[in-house]
């Protein structure tokens, strides 16, 4: 800490307050000391600065900015808000305020301040992106596309605004804008894996599968230790009936995300589907069993494994499965009517017709016919 107040007496010299090129000298020691990780330094260094000096802007800006990098947003908005009230059409500053006030919690609040900063410099790239972003967050996507577009008419050659704004297109499921946008991206910046990953979402969504598994493949090469990217390419192999690739990415899947975090009954349970679909009931059921550990009251994974058991053909296990499904969720009719399936195989017609009359009453009108030709 000393070395910093002797390189900042040593800037000073003799004068009371800072001015001009000395100001720029703080600041530029201040980032290198930024650079090199000695945050609590640069934050002291322009401390003092400040107090030496507490009308200049750009010493509150470089602060602010730093504590920002540093993950103080509440102190970062502070001094971005000294910067403002030193110079109140500094638009750069109401642009940082914002960004520092949607990182502290509060999107809504800093879209004032974008907006504020593209009143101030109709031309602000950044203040218009970030501001979609605050949109984003507050569900209005809508207006956050209008201002990614904005950006994008601004700056045209930047990759990541052409990402954002399909990013977006996909949640307004604008799948073929999306697709444009994320190509326009890639052709600016080939080796983002996300984009590739986003892109093959999209695919996926129109039906063209065969694309979106080679966007898969590629995201996977740019970055192998994703589980998401696997599991997403698993979604696809398994829409396509490839059931040994699909079991293979969910298994990448799983090992992956177990590196990381403990265990996901979801991919569990998606693996578990696949091996059902291609009729190994017995990994489907041993899967489902493992999820329902990790996850015991999830409707969803008893009517798998009730469908599992079923075709396995351990009714009684099948009908269990069901009621248990039924007692969490009463009101999906296609429990009843699977449960009542389970219950024709034991020769339990009684009950089994109450189930399927029970599903009808629920609103499965397909199981009308059934009930009139088994129930009479």
């Amino acid at each position: 800490m000393q070395v910093v107040f002797l390189a900042l007496l040593f800037i000073l010299g003799n004068q009371t307050s800072i001015f001009g090129q000395a100001i720029n000298s703080v600041i530029e020691l201040a980032k290198t000391l930024s650079t090199n990780q000695k945050f609590e330094e640069a934050d002291s260094l322009l401390s003092v600065a400040i107090r030496e000096n507490p009308q200049s802007k750009d010493l509150f800006f470089e602060r602010g900015k730093l504590r920002f990098s540093t993950g103080d947003y509440y102190g970062a908005a502070g001094d971005f808000g000294f910067a403002i009230e030193i110079e109140n059409d500094y638009a750069e500053a109401f642009n940082m305020k914002g960004l520092a006030i949607h990182y502290n919690g509060d999107p809504d609040l800093s879209i004032e301040y974008f907006s504020k900063a593209i009143e101030l410099n109709p031309s602000f790239t950044d203040a218009y992106s970030n501001r979609g972003f605050a949109f984003y967050a507050i569900g209005d996507n809508e207006s956050a596309y209008f201002d990614f577009s904005k950006a994008i008419e601004l700056s045209p050659k930047n990759a990541d605004l052409y990402y954002n704004r399909g990013f977006v297109r996909s949640d307004l499921e604008e799948y073929i804008g999306a697709i444009d946008d994320f190509n326009r991206s890639i052709e600016l910046d080939s080796l983002d894996a996300e984009t590739f990953q986003l892109r093959a979402d999209a695919e996926f969504e129109i039906g063209a599968l065969e694309y979106a598994i080679n966007d898969y493949n590629r995201a996977i090469e740019l970055d192998s230790l994703d589980e998401l990217k696997y599991a997403s390419r698993a979604l696809a192999h398994n829409e396509l009936e490839n059931y040994p690739e699909a079991i293979k990415d969910y298994s990448k899947a799983i090992l992956l995300f177990e590196e990381k975090y403990e265990a996901d009954p979801e991919l569990y349970n998606l693996r578990g589907v696949v091996y059902y679909n291609s009729k190994q009931y017995q990994l489907a059921i041993e899967d489902y069993n493992f999820a329902l550990e990790l996850e015991p009251a999830a409707a969803l994974l008893y009517e798998n494994r009730g469908a599992a058991y079923f075709e396995f053909g351990k009714f009684i296990d099948s009908a269990q499965d069901y009621t248990v499904a039924i007692d969490l969720n009463p009101s999906n009719p296609e429990n009843y009517y699977f449960r009542s399936q389970a219950k024709f195989e034991l020769n339990n017609k009684f009950d089994a017709c109450l189930d399927l009359k029970k599903s009808v009453e629920l609103g499965l009108v397909e199981a009308k016919k059934e009930l009139k030709e088994k129930c009479k």
